[in-house]
């Protein structure tokens, strides 16, 4: 066991086979890692290109100040070290992505869909929602932008589409990530709602 004392406080890098990390104030000791008959999959090689995208990120966030604050703000929301940890935990996780329709709902010219895209306390304020068909071609495509005030997006039919089966919504923010909602997952809302 080892005590913290004035000798290695602060203190981080190699020696030998322990690993001098400072962590909150507070150095932390451990043993190099061993890496036993790991292969290189590719799952593993598209995980670590996607985290160095995510560092990459906040590196570049961090330039801005009105991100630094909006990733701050949140790190505390998360109880997360930093605003850079949030930044990587922003670009990292995934959004759910619900929708509703009408009762009324046939997928004629003025229906409306509702989309409802949440990522825990990260914003997204703008999206792209494609009306597919069965075979997943497009049969009609909406940039849509929220504002503060709203809690949804809603995606105006502007044609009938009658043989759509499927809603595809890429959100931007702060990476492309794409949802395929299929009809039948659609959730009916009370007529009024």
């Amino acid at each position: 066991m080892i005590s913290t004392n004035s000798l290695h406080r602060g203190f981080s890098g190699a020696f030998g086979d322990l690993i001098f990390r400072n962590y909150n104030g507070k150095t932390v000791v451990s043993r190099r890692p061993v890496y036993k008959n790991e292969t290189n999959t590719e799952k593993r090689r598209q995980a670590r290109s996607r985290f160095s995208d995510a560092t990459n990120f906040a590196s570049n966030t961090m330039l801005d100040k009105k991100q630094k604050v909006y990733y701050t703000q949140k790190a505390r929301q998360l109880k997360l070290p930093n605003a850079y940890t949030a930044a990587i935990t922003d670009y990292l996780r995934k959004a759910k992505v619900r929708v509703a329709t009408r009762s009324s709902f046939a997928a004629k010219k003025g229906d409306i869909i509702d989309v409802r895209i949440t990522k825990t306390v990260f914003r997204i304020n703008a999206i792209t929602v494609m009306v597919c068909d069965k075979d997943g071609k497009t049969l009609s495509k909406q940039e849509l932008v929220k504002t503060d005030a709203q809690k949804r997006f809603s995606f105006k039919l502007t044609d009938n589409f009658p043989n759509y089966a499927s809603l595809k919504i890429v959100s931007e923010e702060p990476m492309p990530n794409s949802y395929i909602v299929n009809a039948s997952e659609f959730m009916s809302l009370p007529p009024g709602f």
